[in-house]
């Protein structure tokens, strides 16, 4: 007889290190399910930032094995009258509240079954008090806890119709999907929403890259073949364009954040 596989859960959220709040949510999943393997993801998302959330999960989630149960909680509407969704692919089953965190997954996967989470559903699972503001502890955790234990996802709520996504990528300069910064990660790169379908293509159609009042022009294909103090662009590993720095942080000498703004000139 086969031994059961008992999937893992994967944790994204950004609620950072420093705090009780990711401890109590692994708490919360191994009490109900001690054998559940936890991953985590990141808890790194600057605060409330659903956009660069998406992203993340986007970025790894096809690298995990199947049967991955996401659990993503990135919530700035907590408590309030915003859904809880569970979306099943082909492979995997991602729980995140609905509020544009899944729309990079969707742009790329058929949802095959969307449930509303409703709480009447989950009297039965749930015999504690929920607290308005921690979601990702009172629903969220037991939610996934419980699929991992082979609960079927119906038991949790009603279907759900996902709305249709538009791609939140740009390719050409014919796109309509306005350019603009999407992570910057621990070594200072900036990742753009620009996917290179071919690298050479996107050397010979971006001419300029300008961030606040910076501007970046100079491509090259691997890190170390950057001028020394000088932000150029590359592709990265998840096919969109950065701007990086040899041995430094782009993010930095640009004085680049988030909420930077992005220009692209075509050539």
């Amino acid at each position: 007889m086969s031994k059961k596989v008992i999937p893992c859960i994967a944790l994204l959220t950004d609620f950072g290190l420093q705090d009780q709040y990711v401890a109590s949510m692994k708490g919360v999943i191994l009490s109900i399910n001690p054998s559940v393997d936890i991953i985590d993801i990141t808890h790194g998302i600057q605060p409330y930032r659903t956009r660069q959330a998406a992203y993340v999960l986007w970025s790894a989630y096809n690298y995990f094995p199947k049967d991955t149960i996401f659990v993503n909680v990135v919530d700035p509407g907590v408590g309030s009258k915003r859904h809880i969704i569970i979306m099943k692919t082909k492979k995997y089953i991602f729980i995140a509240p609905d509020n544009g965190l899944l729309d990079f997954v969707l742009h790329q996967e058929k949802a095959l079954t969307a449930i509303e989470v409703t709480q009447l559903s989950l009297k039965e699972f749930i015999l504690g008090n929920i607290s308005s503001t921690f979601h990702g502890r009172d629903l969220i955790a037991p939610l996934a806890a419980y699929i991992s234990n082979d609960v079927p996802l119906q038991r949790f709520g009603k279907s759900f119709t996902l709305p249709e996504v538009l791609s939140p990528f740009a390719t050409s300069r014919t796109d309509v999907v306005p350019a603009c910064i999407l992570h910057i990660d621990h070594y200072g790169n900036i990742i753009t929403n620009l996917q290179s379908l071919e690298v050479e293509k996107s050397m010979k159609e971006i001419q300029t890259i300008s961030i606040g009042s910076n501007m970046v022009a100079h491509w090259i294909r691997l890190y170390d073949e950057a001028p020394e103090n000088t932000p150029c662009l590359i592709v990265g590993s998840s096919g969109l364009v950065e701007v990086s720095a040899k041995k430094n942080s782009a993010a930095h000498l640009l004085s680049a954040t988030l909420d930077s703004k992005m220009e692209v000139y075509w050539r």
